[in-house]
């Protein structure tokens, strides 16, 4: 039986993920660079390949679908945005490419989880430095109640929650569950938050 060669030819949006994924980002970048690729596909995730490139580390990669075109604000199948994904890394190149490009600070996923509270929950002070001053909001809460300072709280951030206590973040604020960022921090044993969220349960 004859086999159609055209029924295993891949489509330049199928290379360009396989490219990714195998980590190959110079055949990915080559693949770009020639054109002719939808550069918002989608893989199962619903990622386009600027969510991969930012989750994996590419720069040049990152920085040429940004230049040729690729939506930043694109979301997944949870709604995170490329942007969210670049809030995790401590490099700051990735949160200022995306920023640069007119990325939203303020979208959130569909847990409610923004882009500045991914920041936070990595530890990411630089990053969530850069977000805060291209307006994104310090007091908002994610769909099960948290504040950023229920999240600085739980990663045991000590500069980032007295940052959000200075931006005026209630730290007296129960989440959904009924707990305050005081009582995240004494369950997970960080007694310098306890200590800094105290002065606020005594008014």
């Amino acid at each position: 039986m004859a086999i159609s060669v055209g029924a295993y030819a891949q489509t330049p949006e199928e290379r360009l993920f396989e490219a990714i994924e195998g980590d190959k980002p110079l055949v990915a970048e080559g693949i770009v660079t020639r054109g002719k690729v939808d550069l918002d596909a989608r893989n199962k995730e619903r990622e386009t390949p600027l969510h991969r490139a930012v989750e994996k580390g590419y720069k040049e990669l990152a920085a040429l679908l940004v230049k040729a075109g690729a939506r930043v604000d694109a979301r997944s199948a949870n709604s995170e945005t490329p942007l969210h994904l670049a809030a995790l890394h401590a490099d700051p190149f990735y949160v200022d490419l995306l920023l640069g490009a007119k990325a939203d600070p303020k979208l959130r996923n569909d847990d409610g989880e923004s882009v500045l509270q991914w920041a936070v929950m990595a530890g990411n002070a630089a990053g969530a430095r850069k977000l805060l001053e291209r307006g994104a909001d310090p007091k908002a809460t994610d769909l099960k109640g948290n504040t950023l300072l229920h999240a600085a709280a739980d990663g045991g951030y000590v500069e980032m929650v007295s940052a959000f206590l200075a931006l005026g973040v209630d730290p007296r604020r129960p989440n959904r569950a009924g707990r305050r960022p005081i009582e995240v921090a004494w369950e997970r044993g960080y007694p310098e938050i306890v200590k800094l969220l105290e002065r606020f349960e005594k008014d």
